[in-house]
């Protein structure tokens, strides 16, 4: 059966004049200049082809930048320059052997011939966490595990690499030759590293810039020898893992978190798919990692336990929209009032902007990817992704747009509380319990739906036009209120007769209508400023 070069055979799905296309490796590396960027089919995919292949293939081809100018020099709106691309073509051409997806001695990030003691095999999909496999059965999946796709060779090497990074924890089947296989399983597994990071990808106008501003520029320290993509590891790897520390970020990019085969066979019209696959165990991290992994924001432990490490990831929340994580995004001075950094990706940009190598009025957008695993970490419950527009003079620590942003971001939050307050309020008026924060659809959340779009305009606006900060302070507010209100009086005109004296009507300040629409009044004046004359809503017959 041949095989399906990574190198030159398209599989790479990137954004290309407005529509998705399939590029091979050496074609995104040196069109990446043309190219919009990677597609954002399936997010996890995305994350994965991004650190798995195509920044250590830049890191190890053409080395990492030494400082902030030597990294600018690479900078350009073409992409790659002549003796750049003449290096990662050479790069490309030198290891010609280790980007074989279905190679006999070294098939790309697996291993060849794993097997288990039984010679048994799994569905493809168990790769793919959004479709049912064993006891991952996704709600809407549309396929059983009895009923699993077949993938073409270009699909499986993206599976490949984002089960890599975001496979599932608990029992993996055990590999023939691994001496840590307990009754043909391996228990223990952690899910993939990237599943246990809140992933944050600043991305540019082009995927040279993409790529461009992930790459990392040398510490202090270089790099270590040792320090390689897994594709360039002295020995292919085996069945047998270890527990370890990545020797680098080479190292770390490319973790083989599971081992791995690919079975793949001829279809009826002749073509070559992937229906079935070997997956078990692979190397797990024996550390924290945050001096290394640059793609998650950290949160400083309080009192760590002794051994611990200070900081823990900062993972992405369900349903809740990257913009009001802004305090975390624009935390590259220095830890928040929650003690949350940046991810080092972001302070880079920063300091990249600070020193003028990043204009201030570049197109920067944030890709923000994690997942939420459900039962002891075994089964995805949620692929948690958004994408913002993001000025980057807000990275600035002195910067108006960043007050504005981080202000905005405030009072969201605090209009969510006091929307959720007016409900609690109402409830009291009718003498029920607070609704619990697990159950049902509250104000609040209901609030912040509305609010995200208005967000969105406003970082759009200050990205292009950063001087208009002022209008933009007044455009929110007066917008705010607005959808504040709009949320607040269909409740407030549907309340029922009961709700106008409360449940204790002797008490003047008890719980009832008047008084729960007069708090949540108070609480806007307070978080927006005084209304306006046209920007106040009409009195109530409630609040006479």
């Amino acid at each position: 059966m041949s095989g399906f070069d990574l190198r030159d055979e398209p599989w790479i799905q990137a954004v290309d004049g407005g529509h998705v296309r399939e590029v091979s490796l050496r074609g995104a590396l040196l069109g990446a200049g043309g190219l919009s960027g990677l597609a954002v089919v399936d997010p996890l995919e995305t994350v994965a082809v991004l650190r798995q292949v195509l920044i250590p293939v830049v890191m190890d081809a053409l080395g990492v930048p030494e400082d902030s100018a030597a990294w600018a020099r690479r900078f350009s709106p073409d992409g790659f320059d002549g003796d750049a691309a003449r290096r990662i073509g050479t790069y490309l051409d030198d290891l010609a052997d280790r980007f074989d997806l279905f190679d006999v001695s070294r098939p790309f990030a697996q291993v060849a011939g794993l097997r288990t003691e039984k010679g048994e095999t799994k569905p493809v999909s168990l790769l793919l966490s959004r479709l049912a496999s064993g006891n991952n059965v996704p709600v809407f999946s549309a396929r059983t595990e009895n009923d699993p796709p077949a993938l073409t060779p270009a699909a499986a090497a993206r599976a490949l690499l984002a089960a890599q990074c975001w496979d599932t924890a608990a029992i993996k089947s055990g590999a023939a030759g691994d001496p840590q296989v307990k009754a043909g399983k391996t228990t223990g597994n952690p899910p993939g590293p990237v599943g246990q990071l809140g992933v944050v990808v600043p991305m540019g106008a082009t995927l040279f810039e993409t790529l461009m501003l992930n790459l990392p520029i040398a510490t202090a320290g270089g790099r270590r020898s040792d320090d390689v993509p897994q594709w360039k590891s002295p020995e292919p790897a085996t069945s047998r893992w270890q527990t370890r520390r990545p020797r680098g970020m080479a190292d770390l990019l490319t973790w083989q978190a599971r081992r791995i085969r690919l079975i793949p066979e001829t279809d009826a019209s002749g073509g070559v798919v992937v229906r079935r696959v070997v997956l078990c165990a692979g190397d797990r991290l024996n550390s924290s990692v945050h001096d290394l992994e640059p793609h998650t924001a950290w949160r400083q432990v309080e009192r760590p336990k002794k051994g611990d490490p200070p900081v823990r990831p900062v993972r992405h929340q369900p349903g809740r929209a990257a913009w009001r994580g802004l305090a975390g995004l624009l935390a590259v001075r220095g830890p928040t009032a929650e003690r949350v950094s940046a991810p080092d990706v972001m302070r880079q940009v920063a300091g990249l902007q600070t020193e003028g190598y990043v204009a201030d009025d570049f197109p920067l957008r944030v890709l923000t990817v994690g997942v939420s695993y459900g039962t002891q970490s075994a089964v995805v419950d949620d692929v948690i992704v958004d994408e913002i527009p993001l000025p980057v003079v807000a990275l600035a620590a002195d910067s108006r747009v960043r007050h504005t942003l981080l202000q905005v971001a405030d009072e969201a939050e605090a209009l969510r509380i006091a929307a959720n307050r007016l409900g609690d309020d109402l409830r009291a008026a009718y003498g029920a319990a607070k609704l619990p924060w697990d159950r049902g659809q509250r104000l609040g959340d209901l609030l912040i739906h509305r609010l995200t779009p208005v967000v969105r305009r406003l970082l759009a606006g200050l990205q292009h036009q950063p001087d208009m900060v002022e209008d933009a302070e007044d455009a929110w507010r007066v917008v705010a209120r607005r959808l504040a209100w709009e949320v607040a009086d269909p409740v407030l005109s549907a309340a029922g007769p009961g709700a106008f004296l409360g449940r204790a009507p002797g008490e003047r300040f008890g719980p009832r209508l008047a008084v729960a629409e007069a708090s949540f009044r108070r609480a806007l004046n307070t978080i927006l400023g005084p209304a306006s004359a046209t920007a106040a809503p009409p009195a109530r017959t409630a609040t006479a």
